[in-house]
């Protein structure tokens, strides 16, 4: 999937010389799936795996699949997803 592409220092739009810079932006789909709550996004209120939810808690043993299945709904090839102990996940 692609997207407009800003800076991220100071939050301008890149451009490029035909034009604003489109780029993919698998990466930032799925960190705003991982890391927003449910209801956040108004069009689609059961997409959020809800990630903060878990810091201070055991984790849910059901989460690393649900969050598959809600970033390959997003359109993202996702083959396996994992959460370590330490709590970093891990998508391939």
């Amino acid at each position: 999937m692609n997207g407009l592409q800003i800076d991220t220092t100071t939050g301008d739009l890149l451009v490029a010389p035909s034009g604003a810079l489109i780029a993919p932006a698998d990466s930032f789909i799925a960190e705003f799936v991982i890391r927003s709550l449910r209801g956040d996004i108004k069009e689609h209120p059961l997409l959020g795996a809800e990630a903060p939810l878990m810091l201070a808690g055991t984790p849910d043993p059901f989460w690393p699949g649900n969050t598959k299945k809600m970033l390959q709904a997003c359109g993202l090839p996702v083959s396996n997803l994992t959460l370590s102990p330490d709590g970093v996940v891990i998508i391939s």
